[in-house]
């Protein structure tokens, strides 16, 4: 079921490196005066150490371990700068009840409707998600958007049977319209 309350942490999951936009993380956990909380490893995460002190770095977890870490987050923050596919991390978060921030350019910002399950954010902006990361902050206005993250997911989640129906439904249109236009250029 859904959390009873909101959790405590703004975490991380993924790899620590430039294109999933981790620095902008830190540098934003710091403006907001909260402590980024980072499940991964990479290529930055020495540099980011040590320019970031305050942030705290878990390493690598098993599945199971994130899945706990997820459920007692305040928000998942994605900060990717690559637009990438559907991140099953944001919709993993929803589904528990943890709001996300994403980034603008990225997929995850698909199944985020902002200012009621989560929020986006400017890529690479620190001081906008710093921003946000200070709206997420507020008890009350927290409350609301993890009942509405866990709410709209379970509402219609994005499970396999949905998946194959849809696509079920495109091949079913493309055969509704006749071979000819299925196969464009057919031979006569």
């Amino acid at each position: 079921g859904p959390k009873a309350k909101p959790g405590e942490s703004f975490l991380f999951v993924g790899r620590v490196s430039r294109e999933k936009g981790i620095e902008h993380f830190c540098e934003a956990a710091r403006l907001a005066g909260i402590e980024a909380v980072i499940a991964g490893d990479g290529p930055l995460i020495d540099d980011l150490k040590a320019r970031y002190p305050e942030a705290k770095f878990l390493g690598w977890q098993k599945p199971d371990q994130v899945m706990v870490l997820m459920r007692d987050a305040r928000a998942l923050v994605f900060p990717s700068v690559w637009y990438e596919g559907q991140p099953l991390t944001v919709l993993e978060a929803l589904a528990m009840g943890t709001p996300v921030i994403v980034s603008d350019v990225c997929a995850g910002r698909e199944a985020t409707v902002s200012g009621r399950n989560g929020y986006w954010f400017r890529t690479t902006d620190a001081t906008d998600l710093a921003r946000i990361i200070g709206k997420v902050k507020d008890d009350a206005h927290a409350t609301e958007l993890t009942a509405n993250a866990h709410g709209d997911y379970w509402a219609s989640p994005l499970s396999m049977d949905r998946h194959l129906d849809a696509i079920e439904a495109v091949y079913g249109q493309m055969l509704d319209k006749g071979p000819a236009s299925a196969v464009v250029g057919a031979a006569e």
